[in-house]
């Protein structure tokens, strides 16, 4: 029924479209707009009437009563129900660890770090760990004005593509 109807509403809306957006009325040229009203509500009309004969044939099938059917039962097994947990007794807090003083020397010998004798060395590490005297800077270092920094960048991008240019020539 559906598939009618959108047949009916695309063939409707072709007919409108080749009558240059104009309603039919206006051109009903030998009868052509009564010849497909006519067509349209026949196709309509057996459309419901076979409809209407399936939903009878359904209906008639529904009112004979069908011959009972014996469901056998089904027999479920039961048990006991389980018995609860016993509660149990509530355990003590563990101890917490005995933690070793810091003055014991440790079992691995890798882990103890061997003694430094020489003093720039020893200097040099209290500087990294920042654990000694730290020397303070006194003079600071000269750095590149903006131009020569532009200057030298320049040079060093011109030496870069000499060199690409260079290696893709060989």
């Amino acid at each position: 029924m559906r598939f009618l109807i959108f047949n009916l509403v695309v063939a409707g809306a072709l007919f409108y479209l080749f009558n240059d957006g104009q309603l039919p009325a206006a051109r009903d040229n030998g009868g052509m707009l009564h010849k497909v009203t006519m067509a349209a509500r026949n196709t309509v009309e057996a459309g419901r009437q076979a409809t209407a004969a399936v939903v009878d044939k359904v209906m008639q099938k529904e009112t004979v009563a069908p011959a009972p059917v014996k469901v056998p039962e089904i027999e479920v097994p039961t048990r006991t129900a389980v018995p609860p947990v016993p509660v149990q007794p509530k355990l003590a807090t563990p101890k917490a660890p005995a933690i070793k003083p810091i003055d014991e020397p440790t079992a691995n010998a890798n882990l103890i770090p061997p003694v430094i004798k020489d003093p720039a060395v020893r200097q040099r590490r209290a500087e990294v760990l920042a654990t000694g005297p730290v020397a303070g800077v006194k003079q600071r270092p000269g750095f590149m004005s903006p131009s020569q920094r532009r200057r030298e960048l320049h040079a060093l991008s011109e030496e870069m593509e000499l060199l690409f240019a260079s290696s893709r020539a060989n």
